[in-house]
């Protein structure tokens, strides 16, 4: 059965008035959906649902789409957190409006909370991109405005999430990206990998290679399957984030995981996000540590060998 509701659903979540006009709803009719909370009046102008997300639904009343990290978010791939929304609006744009208020205008006191960047060109596109970038350019305004990690950590998760038949990028798509980023960040795309199952592994991965440890996304384990890294011939790392591994069952699943490594002579170092990021040099003492055991034990070709890389973090450490 047709209805409002019904006809926005259809033609891209937010809909300009004169598109459900031209559809038979007159202005009274729309007024009374609106009334009974069935349609919601985003802009002057135009309209959405209640169920549509709320950081679309703030963007877009700024006059913008998401982007960027809220971006991403949006497509359901990994991203860090942020307490921001970050939207792009025409380089053209005015009459920008608050974000909870279409009757007030920006404020810079939104900016503590808005990221706002005068970039988007194509804000009349339509369908489902009329509220969000897509998700190529995403990455690309992650690579103008963010760090060396959060970048790479976003396209990993981005590369991963299509490899895990998701909505992501592929390997050929980098080019497109990085043609489109800053001279500045070019040689980021080496690092980008793409096989970790969360952002937390990558940022481990970057910052094990930096301090001189060798560093194996996603290993598979016979009998056990994919760990988070491998650092040796033996030596296994996981990198536990509290939203999936802080429940009874999980913490039972990663011990027995833990076993069947060890029933198979390798080890095990597992380290949450708040050692990572507190005491990451306890975190690279543990490593080396197990890392020289490992080759005395083992000084195979079964994984490659990072002596000198060993050396230089053994002697970062003092």
């Amino acid at each position: 059965m047709r209805s409002p509701t019904r006809d926005i659903l259809d033609h891209g979540l937010f809909v300009k008035r004169a598109a459900l006009r031209a559809r038979g709803w007159s202005d009274g009719h729309l007024r009374g959906e609106v009334n009974r909370g069935t349609v919601v009046r985003v802009r002057k102008g135009w309209y959405s649902v209640p169920s549509a997300p709320p950081s679309a639904v703030e963007a877009f009343r700024i006059g913008g789409r998401l982007a960027g990290l809220s971006c991403l978010k949006s497509y359901g791939i990994w991203t860090p957190t942020t307490g921001r929304l970050h939207v792009s609006v025409p380089s053209a744009a005015r009459g920008l409006r608050r974000p909870t208020d279409m009757r007030a205008r920006l404020d810079v006191l939104d900016g503590v909370r808005c990221r706002v960047t005068w970039s988007d060109d194509a804000i009349d596109g339509r369908g489902d991109c009329v509220w969000r970038t897509s998700v190529h350019e995403a990455p690309v305004r992650i690579l103008h405005n963010h760090d060396r990690v959060t970048a790479i950590v976003c396209l990993d998760a981005a590369l991963h999430s299509a490899q895990e038949n998701g909505v992501g990028i592929i390997r050929d798509d980098l080019g497109w990206i990085f043609a489109r980023a800053p001279l500045r960040v070019q040689s980021w795309r080496d690092e980008v990998d793409g096989r970790a199952a969360a952002g937390g592994e990558t940022e481990f991965r970057l910052k094990a290679l930096a301090a001189g440890i060798p560093f194996v996304p996603q290993p598979f384990v016979s009998g056990v399957g994919h760990l988070d890294g491998q650092i040796g011939p033996s030596t296994f790392v996981e990198i536990d984030g509290k939203d999936w591994h802080d429940d009874p069952i999980a913490f039972e699943v990663d011990r027995e995981r833990d076993l069947l490594v060890a029933s198979q002579n390798g080890r095990t170092l597992r380290f949450s996000y708040a050692l990572l990021r507190k005491q990451w040099g306890l975190c690279v003492r543990a490593m080396v540590t197990a890392l020289e055991y490992d080759y005395q034990r083992e000084p195979s070709a079964a994984f490659p060998p990072f002596h000198e890389r060993m050396l230089r973090a053994r002697h970062r450490l003092g």
